[in-house]
């Protein structure tokens, strides 16, 4: 099941929406935890829907693995165990209900955005795997999906739209998804998705051209986050927007001049498990960031 849901990446994604949260003011510590849970459902069924949509095509990729071998922090657990007939179908479809019913409930005890919000980042997730062999666009789909997902926490604390950081943490994660996961992701993935015909950007535009759009699309975030930081310095503090400074260059900035270089597979994936932790590593500066601004000012 945790191979399923990616549990992995899965739980690291909580870090957006309790980033948002921080972002929007923060709330008490009950709906801190209830935001937490939401996102923790959420985030397990709707990774776990790519699987169940995509079953099929994950049975054929099996018989054209790329032929590198290195870590990839997407696959902790057991990759595809649907397709690999490890887990039966019902079984998986009667987890993504659960889980999704679960993430409905919680996310209605918050607010009825949240719940339309959780509606809108599945239904696109669901359409990113029918498009899978139409459009090398649908990448523009999960930078819409995260940035939902993220902006759940925020909606959680306040119903305004009309505040910069708000457009600034969606345009974040949205840019940190198309370049520091999806299609680095699908670099990696290349010589698989092409006996699949899967039409990914990489196989529709090259390496070359998928490299230079991921490392722009890095830089976009890198500057977005610099801006979100500034216009939520009292979340962040000093010591948080040095921290997120700092992250944002081992994380993105440094990645993409990887990326320029050299944008083979085996590059692509260490640049996918590397920005995978950026999220959370910010989310802790800011925790950071408020713990020293209590007890310093600063």
């Amino acid at each position: 099941m945790y191979g399923f849901s990616r549990g992995t990446q899965a739980t690291l994604s909580v870090a957006q929406p309790l980033l948002g949260l921080l972002l929007a003011g923060g709330a008490p510590p009950g709906r801190v935890v209830l935001v937490a849970l939401a996102s923790f459902a959420a985030y397990f069924a709707v990774f776990a829907v790519n699987d169940l949509i995509d079953w099929n095509i994950d049975q054929q990729r099996f018989a054209h693995l790329r032929e590198f071998e290195g870590f990839d922090i997407d696959s902790a657990g057991v990759r595809h165990p649907l397709a690999q007939g490890r887990l039966s179908l019902p079984v998986a479809a009667s987890w993504v209900a659960s889980l999704g019913a679960v993430a409905l409930v919680l996310a209605a005890m918050i607010s009825w955005v949240c719940v339309v919000l959780f509606v809108t980042a599945a239904l696109l997730e669901a359409a990113y795997c029918k498009l899978a062999r139409v459009t090398p666009y649908k990448t523009l789909l999960t930078g819409v999906m995260v940035a939902l997902g993220g902006c759940v926490g925020w909606f959680a604390v306040t119903d305004a739209v009309d505040e910069p950081v708000l457009w600034l943490f969606a345009l974040w994660l949205a840019a940190w998804e198309i370049g520091g996961r999806n299609i680095v992701n699908d670099l990696a993935d290349v010589d698989e998705d092409v006996h699949l015909g899967v039409r990914t950007v990489p196989v529709v535009y090259g390496r070359r051209r998928s490299g230079l759009l991921s490392a722009a699309t890095l830089l976009v975030a890198f500057v977005a986050s610099v801006g979100m930081t500034l216009g939520a310095l009292p979340v962040f503090g000093l010591l948080g927007l040095a921290g997120t400074v700092v992250a944002g260059g081992v994380a993105l900035v440094c990645p993409a001049l990887r990326l320029l270089r050299c944008c083979e597979p085996r590059t692509a994936l260490a640049v996918f498990n590397r920005a995978s932790l950026y999220p959370v590593a910010v989310l802790g500066f800011a925790l950071l960031g408020q713990a020293a601004h209590a007890l310093t000012g600063l």
